[in-house]
């Protein structure tokens, strides 16, 4: 971690914004400019625990950090790899995460893709709440393993217990699945 404090301080890439003031610009004018400042840095990785044995790694080709958010991540092209003390994995990639530091949460976005042993599932979105050991997978999810093949509108997922909710969100809409023997 302090390795990670330490290149944010002194070397990130770059400021999305120029900030210019004088000895005459009020104190206000320049506090709403600093406000909207953020440092961006490239190959990120984050890495963390649940504090029961499992672990994550979250890796970024950019992430960008907003001054008035310092807990916020805002990541692009996304890799995610979630380790459960029980020797299985869960890999997670997405065009955009934002992640918070402080929980340990992650809100993926953008052709989100998540495998794990023979079994993948695409979606538009999906939330990654470490403190609840859940994964909830939401629109246009599409579930594909050696046995079948799915289509829902959330998919809920216990992490340690390896069960799944599946809804969707219309009452009258029916879940889709199609089952090889």
């Amino acid at each position: 971690m302090a390795i990670i404090l330490f290149f944010f301080t002194y070397y990130s890439k770059e400021r999305k914004k120029i900030v210019s003031a004088d000895k005459n610009s009020p104190i206000e004018e320049v506090s709403k400019l600093t406000e909207k400042i953020s440092n961006v840095l490239e190959n990120v990785n984050y890495n963390g625990s649940d504090g029961k044995g499992n672990f994550f790694d979250l890796n970024a080709s950019l992430a960008e950090i907003p001054i008035d958010k310092p807990n916020l991540s805002n990541m692009k092209v996304v890799n995610a790899v979630i380790r459960i003390k029980n020797g299985r994995e869960i890999y997670i990639k997405s065009d955009f995460c934002v992640y918070d530091r402080s929980t340990n949460n992650a809100k993926f976005t953008g052709n989100v893709l998540v495998t794990d042993a023979n079994n993948q599932i695409a979606s538009d979105n999906l939330d990654l709440i470490m403190s609840n050991n859940l994964i909830t997978i939401y629109n246009n999810v599409k579930y594909k393993s050696e046995k079948g093949f799915l289509t829902a509108d959330k998919v809920d997922i216990d992490i340690l217990k390896n069960e799944s909710n599946i809804f969707m969100f219309g009452k009258k809409n029916r879940v889709q699945v199609k089952y090889k023997n």
